[in-house]
C-alpha cells in the first residue's frame, strides 16, 4: 500500500476513507491514459471507480445515521465489485479470452455468471468469484457469508429486528413482553458497533486500489510512485 499521506489513526477511521478517495482519484489519471487497444478495460475500470466512490459516499452516510443494515449491504456490494474486477485476471487465464475481450462482452451486457473463466466447470457465479479471491485475505469468505443475507430479505433481517428490542419483561405465565424500537436506524448502538464493518469496507476499497494500480502497470500507463 502506498505510504503517501497514510493515516495515523485507527484502521477504519474517517482518515482512511479520505486517504482511499485521494488514491482513487490519483489512479484515475492513469486509467484515462490507457492505450486505444485497451479501451474496454479502461471503461471497465472507470466504472469500478465510479461505483466504488458511490458506495463509499452512501456507506459513510449509513454509518453516520446508525443505519447498520444498509452499511452491511454496502460492504457486500463493495466486495462484489472487488470480486468482479478480479475477473479481468481470470479472463487472461482463460483460453480464447483476454481482459479486453472480457471487458467488451461485459459492457455489451453479457452476464459474468454465464462466462466460463479460468477452467471453471460452470459459470462465474458470485460464490465462484469469491472462492477465487478468498486466498487474498482470510476474512473475505466470512465477510461474504455474513453480508450476503443483507442483500435479499432473509433471516438476517429477523435477527436485526431482535437487536432493536428496548426491553424484555418476563410475565407471570412465563411469556415475554418485548418492546421493540422500529425505525430505519439502530437503537442506541454502542460506540464500537460499526468498527468491523468500517474496517471491512475500507479494506475492500484498498484492495481495489491495488488492483487498479497493477492493471495500470500492465497497461504501461503512468504509474504512481
Amino acid at each position: 500500500m502506498n505510504q503517501r499521506d497514510k493515516p495515523t489513526g485507527s484502521f477504519g477511521d474517517a482518515g482512511w476513507y479520505e486517504f482511499a478517495k485521494r488514491e482513487v482519484f490519483l489512479l484515475t489519471e492513469s486509467i484515462v491514459n490507457y492505450p486505444p487497444q485497451r479501451e474496454c478495460e479502461r471503461h471497465f475500470l472507470l466504472a469500478v471507480v465510479r461505483r466504488t466512490l458511490s458506495l463509499e459516499k452512501a456507506f459513510v452516510h449509513a454509518i453516520e445515521d446508525h443505519n447498520g443494515q444498509m452499511a452491511m449491504t454496502l460492504v457486500r456490494l463493495n466486495l462484489d465489485t472487488l470480486a468482479r474486477a478480479y475477473a479481468l485476471y481470470w479472463a487472461e487465464q482463460t483460453a480464447g479470452m483476454t481482459a479486453e475481450s472480457f471487458a467488451r462482452d461485459f459492457a455489451a451486457g453479457k452476464s459474468i455468471r454465464k462466462m466460463k473463466l479460468r477452467g471453471a466447470n460452470g459459470g462465474a457465479t458470485d460464490a465462484w468469484l469469491i472462492a477465487q479471491i478468498a486466498p487474498l485475505a482470510d476474512w473475505i469468505k466470512t465477510v461474504y457469508e455474513k453480508t450476503s443475507g443483507a442483500i435479499h430479505f432473509s433471516d438476517f433481517h429477523v435477527r436485526q429486528l431482535f437487536q432493536q428490542r428496548e426491553s424484555v419483561e418476563k410475565q407471570d405465565d412465563g411469556s415475554l413482553n418485548v418492546r421493540f424500537v422500529l425505525g430505519g436506524t439502530d437503537h442506541a448502538p454502542p460506540d464500537d458497533l460499526y468498527t468491523d464493518v468500517r474496517q471491512a469496507f475500507v479494506h475492500i476499497t484498498l484492495m481495489l486500489i491495488e488492483l487498479i494500480r497493477h492493471r495500470c502497470e500492465i497497461a504501461g500507463v503512468s504509474k504512481l510512485e
